[in-house]
């Protein structure tokens, strides 16, 4: 009985954790209408790292060694730094409620650079389901004048593949740390490394802020961005020892669906019929993949770095 419930509560919080990062997306859209990227991506990783260090001081830990931390600085490189920015500059392009969809191919990308990594061929269901949600990114394209995908497609893609990187690295190198170690100090890193580019946009003309900016759009980078991914980790964290991973792989893949829901909510934006079938395609391609594939991978998603670690403690 006690397994049981721990893993109705285990799935619930892993869905309010899907959810929390599926309105990522449309919380980043809406901040960057009054804030420059890099002026975005700073403050919410400034959020994200101080909260997810203060739990982490709270509850103590041990230093990881030398080696380890260089493996961290590489994940913070990959994500949140590359990941989250090359999102946020292709959301300056696109709606939130496309890069919600597009964001959804860290899936395929994780079977995918698994499979290279090591040095197998993923089962045949995993190959139809890589195959079926590229056709939903073309489809997606399709949306564009020219049926064709745009620069911020190719950069969503791009923190998509980035993402997918640093879950694969950190599932095979950092498995034998606490997955919240490994979250903070990803994120502290990340932070660090984009410093130097919010201190440029500064000094380059761009500004702290645009004209526009109100102070809505400051706490929605702060508190939503920020805070929310913190939480959204530290309830990820708290729940896949309680549920099996493949469970957590099934439930994380919905996340695209929280980010088309809250983007046509939230801010109004409206999906036609190719992005309907892209959406269909994507996630059916994505739930194709087979309990091997999802069994010999961390699961996807946003930062999943942290995620993978806590996949690789399980093992």
């Amino acid at each position: 009985m006690g397994t049981a419930v721990g893993r109705r509560s285990g799935t619930l919080l892993l869905i309010i954790a899907s959810a929390i990062w599926g309105c990522w997306s449309t919380g980043e859209k809406y901040a960057l209408r009054g804030l420059p990227v890099m002026t975005m991506l700073g403050v919410t990783l400034a959020a994200a790292a101080a909260l997810l260090w203060a739990v982490l001081l709270a509850k103590g830990h041990r230093r990881p060694t030398g080696r380890q931390l260089r493996t961290m600085a590489l994940l913070g490189l990959l994500e949140p730094m590359i990941g989250y920015g090359a999102i946020g500059l292709g959301l300056t392009s696109i709606e939130a409620a496309q890069a919600a969809l597009l964001s959804g191919t860290e899936s395929c990308f994780v079977v995918a650079l698994s499979a290279l990594a090591a040095r197998r061929l993923p089962t045949l269901r995993g190959v139809a389901g890589v195959l079926i949600a590229t056709g939903g990114v073309a489809a997606l394209g399709g949306a564009h004048p020219g049926a064709r995908l745009a620069a911020g497609d190719l950069l969503v893609l791009l923190g998509s593949l980035s993402a997918a990187g640093s879950s694969v690295l950190a599932g095979r190198i950092v498995s034998n740390v606490e997955p919240l170690v490994v979250t903070a100090y990803q994120f502290a890193f990340g932070l660090v490394f984009t410093l130097p580019l919010v201190l440029w946009q500064w000094t380059s003309g761009a500004g702290i802020a645009t004209p526009d900016a109100r102070p809505g759009h400051w706490f929605v980078a702060a508190v939503v961005c920020g805070g929310g991914l913190a939480i959204a980790f530290l309830l990820f964290n708290h729940a896949i020892a309680r549920i099996p991973v493949t469970v957590a792989g099934v439930v994380l893949n919905v996340i695209p669906l929280f980010g088309l829901a809250t983007a046509m909510l939230a801010l109004g934006e409206g999906v036609d019929r190719r992005q309907f079938l892209g959406a269909a395609l994507i996630l059916g391609g994505i739930f194709l993949f087979s309990e091997r594939d999802l069994d010999e991978t961390p699961p996807p998603g946003p930062g999943g770095p942290g995620r993978a670690a806590a996949v690789g403690d399980q093992r």
